[in-house]
């Protein structure tokens, strides 16, 4: 089984780009941070007064012997976490270390390096930089930039209600939304916190004066293609990921508290079932909803922001592909992997990135069939930093604190929280480690990589040893006064 990186979802981090609309979750949270914060004025005040009537105490009662004041220990630096850039920082001459770093042992296979001044834009080094290669889940912050530039950050995914072709019957519309819950609490909500199926069914009841009905008709005719992308085998959709289908609990998972959990076979059906329990009605068929059919409800997932952040810093397959369908659904009108193809080479394009030899089969990196190039990556990103799509640099996992880089960096402990980047992994039918992010320079410049590496020695399976090799010549890199 070919595994596109793994991170535990509770230990990732978010940088948030835009607010969200208020749920009820979140005034509850309020409502405690107030009582928090008027809980610690009450304390001060308290701690104030006792303050005061010591002095008192003091002066009336004088004490005997001498009172000597702690001294106050400041606490140790804290470590660097996404150091500054300085525009003023000089920029520095990577072709006299990159050479050296990159003839690394542990980098046996094809490799494909790029490095640029995020400032100018001028590529400060490139090997083989043109050279196309499995990218793995790196190919992810194409899907975040291809979707903040045409979605943008607020944008959500809908789940509608509309009435059906009798009284006794409504039409549930799938829209693409993997991230349902069943009551609110569900794999995504730490995240990407969206609708719940228990809040649809009461809104559709609500809007049928309580009436339930008999039937539920499943409509996911806005998906019209295969659940799997190409290269992606029947295997992968066990654990990997799971079937393509525009309406899904969960993302599909049998265990909502698992990345890797065994996937349903037909996750849009299963979800259209624990709705029709929930709405009280005893019948669940496929169908396609009427022309004009009134609406009942609709609820919508997290914005495009939180859903990026879930993607990326987790590395979720089956989410960023939703999120690649939505796209362009939305572009070019159906959602079909053809489509989100068209998308995300046009969206290239449109940022001045060379795409000769770039291949999209997906917007997970799940493929092995996809192919990007370390240099197509840096344009990208250096195209991205004038657009609204410079949100993917926020969600980027930080080198030793969040998503999957929070447990990366052991062998160049210097690079921790001065690289962001996205990880790639893939173990079969080649061994594939990228990494394409940011870093800034000892000397304050801030500077876009990507590093590529296809096919590496078969005595490294894992490809362990490359990443700690890219780890490290990133944190270098970052060390460089050159």
């Amino acid at each position: 089984m070919s595994l596109s990186d793994n991170a535990d979802p509770k230990v990732a981090s978010s940088t948030p780009h835009a607010a969200p609309a208020p749920k009820p979750g979140g005034a509850r949270r309020r409502r405690a941070l107030t009582r928090v914060l008027a809980a610690l004025a009450i304390v001060v005040t308290v701690a104030a007064a006792g303050g005061l009537v010591w002095q008192i105490s003091a002066v009336t009662s004088p004490r005997t012997g001498t009172l000597t004041s702690p001294e106050a220990y400041p606490p140790a630096d804290p470590a660097p976490v996404l150091a500054g850039s300085d525009a003023d920082a000089p920029v520095p001459d990577l072709a006299a270390v990159l050479p050296g770093l990159l003839d690394d042992p542990r980098l046996s296979g094809s490799l494909s390096a790029s490095f640029a001044d995020a400032l100018t834009g001028e590529i400060l080094f490139e090997q083989e930089g043109a050279t196309p290669l499995a990218p793995a889940s790196s190919m992810k912050v194409v899907t975040a930039v291809a979707a903040f530039q045409h979605l943008g950050a607020e944008y959500r995914i809908p789940t509608t209600v509309v009435e059906g072709p009798t009284e006794d019957s409504v039409v549930l519309v799938a829209g693409g939304d993997p991230t349902l819950t069943v009551d609110g609490e569900g794999y995504y909500t730490d995240y990407a916190a969206g609708a719940s199926l228990t809040e649809l069914a009461e809104l559709v009841l609500e809007a049928r004066g309580g009436t339930a009905p008999t039937t539920v008709y499943l409509d996911t005719s806005v998906f019209t293609d295969t659940v799997a992308a190409t290269g992606v085998g029947a295997n992968e959709l066990i654990q990997s990921t799971g079937p393509m289908a525009p309406l899904m609990v969960d993302g599909g998972r049998m265990d909502n508290t698992q990345k890797y959990a065994d996937h349903y076979p037909d996750p849009a059906m299963i979800a259209a079932q624990k709705f029709a329990e929930l709405l009280g009605a005893s019948t669940v068929e496929a169908g396609t909803a009427a022309e004009g059919a009134a609406e009942l409800a609709v609820v919508h997932s997290a914005p495009m922001s939180a859903l990026v952040d879930s993607f990326i810093l987790t590395s979720d397959n089956l989410l960023s592909d939703a999120v690649a369908l939505q796209t362009a659904l939305v572009v070019e009108g159906e959602m079909t992997w053809a489509a989100m193809s068209t998308v995300h080479t046009s969206t290239l394009a449109d940022l001045d990135v060379d795409t000769t030899g770039l291949v999209f089969h997906d917007g997970s990196g799940l493929s092995p069939d996809d192919r990007m190039t370390a240099s197509a990556f840096t344009q990208m990103l250096l195209g991205a930093t004038g657009t609204q799509a410079s949100s993917v640099f926020e969600s980027l996992p930080v080198a030793g604190y969040s998503g999957t880089l929070h447990d990366r960096f052991g062998t160049a402990e210097a690079g921790m929280g001065v690289v962001r980047g996205k990880t790639g992994t893939l173990t079969e039918p080649i061994g594939v480690i990228s990494l394409t992010g940011t870093l800034t320079t000892a000397d304050g410049r801030q500077l876009i990589f990507s590093l590529i590496s296809n096919g590496h020695g078969t005595d490294n399976p894992s490809g362990e040893a490359v990443e700690a090799a890219m780890d490290e010549i990133t944190t270098a890199v970052s060390e460089c006064g050159c």
